[in-house]
């Protein structure tokens, strides 16, 4: 794997790391362990390295040959933040495709699920929020015993619970769901 060779030659051109990222890394990579061994004359991308590690006028050839190159590796590393870029528009467009769907829904089930399960969550935040807020003024206020506060990492923890087994269920029917909207042979008229 030549990204960590890549990362060693960044110490003499600094941009590099800049580029190493994303899913584009091992060509950006690939193309900078290329211009290490042309400069040195080595096959070898540890022998490359290890050259211009020992010798100042190869590491200033790098960082030239690498400043040289810098639009062609900036266009490698760039492309990977246009297919990302491009992979989370498509994928915001599906999801508001299926909210709108929904929305259009004739059965109130269908139309009122998201909203419902958004207040839901909600609710149960601000629940929460009030279960923390109300053991404390209880005991700063009320004379409360504060052997209470110790009840409540276990009422936190029920009330994440809730959440906790909630949360599978939508994602795996809102997986189907948005797969049998995503299909067209599968057979529906997306009314609930």
């Amino acid at each position: 794997m030549l990204i960590p060779i890549a990362m060693a030659l960044a110490q003499f051109a600094p941009m590099i790391a800049g580029w190493l990222g994303g899913s584009k890394a091992q060509d950006v990579a690939t193309k900078v362990v290329s211009i290490a061994q042309t400069v040195t004359g080595q096959s070898a991308p540890d022998a490359a390295l290890a050259a211009i590690q020992a010798d100042p006028n190869l590491a200033m050839q790098f960082q030239k040959a690498v400043l040289d190159n810098q639009v062609q590796i900036a266009q490698i590393a760039a492309d990977v933040e246009k297919a990302e870029l491009a992979a989370d528009t498509a994928n915001t467009q599906a999801v508001n495709a299926t909210m709108q769907t929904e929305a259009k829904a004739d059965h109130w089930p269908t139309y009122s699920w998201r909203p419902f399960v958004g207040f839901c969550f909600g609710l149960l935040a601000v629940l929460s929020g009030l279960t923390v807020v109300g053991c404390y003024i209880g005991v700063m206020f009320a004379r409360v015993e504060p052997a209470i506060l110790s009840y409540l990492p276990g009422m936190l923890g029920a009330e994440a619970a809730v959440m906790g087994t909630m949360a599978p269920v939508l994602g795996i029917a809102s997986y189907f769901r948005g797969k049998m909207q995503a299909n067209p042979a599968i057979p529906t008229d997306n009314r609930g």
